[in-house]
């Protein structure tokens, strides 16, 4: 099998990965908060997060955000922005605090040239903001947001700013302590190489939230409520996962993500040179190739998605993401709101050969 899904899932996990979750059940129940310590600090150092407290591990990405959005305290008015390339589990709070809370959402287009519209976001920064939550790369086409120029202009507006690293992390260098950034989320399963049933969230030290008072985090006698969500929230970490997590992310560090994203970016050099002469196959977004994560995002003229998607099963058992993937309103905005798109993307074991074949491939599809 060839396997392009890594924006989906990583495939296959390094070997380490699958020994550290063995090894998990063969350790006493007395080590398991030094398996836990572990994992927290080599998720500090692999993100250089500023406060190990302000930092729990969840379930999911999309638990993580969550738990970023409902706990945090609006109020009927407030203005949340976000870009028109969201996956659902970020977007889909767009919504329900709109109806539920009494928030205005705000939604920022694309550029002529790129994913997002930064003259745009000015606009609305201007009219005032709580909240600024964006995806750093788009789940769909792998298209990297301006997010550093963003972080810049809620620093300056003083608006609270949330970056989505699901596609990110793990892919490209992440320095918390640089972006500075009011919440961060990842998911553990993607670029980090650990399993699913993993993540994380960041929140800045600054950032109080409306969190259920948790009895294990009141000292005995106390009332005082907890102002930062904790296990007692999210429930038991799970364990399991984190210590594959944490073999991911030590093989990531080890490898460099520098030379994995480098490596990648050739990778997809080679595959977009590849599909731009065919005719019958369009490529999803911008086509600058040093701004994406890995992925590239198709669609067939001449065939259905499942019918392509077979195609490329068939002829070499290739496998992509086809269809949505999670991103309804990315999709609408890419304007295939009714067909969606296979989804290429690369990853750490993904070889020249491989995509030479997936390129030949598509030339079949093409010609169909």
């Amino acid at each position: 099998m060839i396997y392009l899904n890594h924006s989906g899932t990583s495939y296959p996990k390094p070997d380490v990965v699958l020994e550290a979750m063995k090894s998990f059940h063969e350790q006493s129940p007395t080590k398991w908060n030094d398996i836990y310590e572990e994992g927290l600090n080599t998720a500090v150092k692999f993100f250089n997060i500023p406060n190990k407290d302000r930092f729990i591990f969840t379930t999911s990405c999309t638990e993580a955000l969550a738990i970023a959005f409902s706990d945090y305290p609006w109020q009927s008015g407030d203005r949340l922005i976000i870009s028109s390339m969201e996956h659902h589990s970020l977007s889909r709070w767009f919504h329900k605090l709109q109806s539920e809370r009494g928030i205005e959402g705000v939604l920022i287009p694309r550029s002529d040239d790129g994913p997002f519209d930064l003259n745009q976001l000015k606009v609305e920064l201007e009219k005032g903001a709580e909240m600024v939550a964006l995806s750093i790369a788009c789940n769909v086409t792998g298209e990297i947001l301006p997010y550093k120029e963003i972080l810049k202009l809620c620093r300056h507006y003083k608006v609270k700013c949330l970056l989505d690293g699901a596609q990110a992390a793990g892919v490209i260098p992440l320095d918390l302590s640089e972006l500075q950034p009011d919440f961060f989320v990842f998911a553990g399963h993607k670029g980090p190489k650990g399993p699913q049933g993993i993540g994380g969230l960041y929140i800045d030290e600054n950032i109080n939230m409306l969190c259920p008072s948790a009895v294990c985090e009141i000292t005995p006698g106390s009332s005082k409520p907890a102002i930062f969500p904790t296990y007692c929230d999210t429930g038991s970490v799970n364990m399991q996962a984190l210590a594959g997590l944490t073999a991911g992310m030590k093989w990531v560090l080890e490898k460099g993500i520098e030379s994995i994203q480098t490596e990648r970016i050739e990778l997809m050099k080679v595959l977009q040179k590849g599909i731009e002469p065919m005719q019958n196959i369009t490529i999803l977004g911008s086509l600058d190739i040093e701004n994406r994560v890995g992925t590239i995002s198709i669609v067939p003229k001449n065939m259905t998605l499942e019918e392509a998607s077979n195609k490329l099963w068939e002829l070499a058992e290739i496998k992509a993401g086809t269809g949505f993937q999670c991103s309804p309103m990315a999709h609408e905005s890419l304007g295939t709101g009714e067909t969606g798109s296979i989804r290429i993307s690369v990853g750490p074991t993904t070889t020249t050969e491989e995509i030479h074949k997936t390129i030949a491939v598509l030339q079949q599809i093409n010609s169909f």
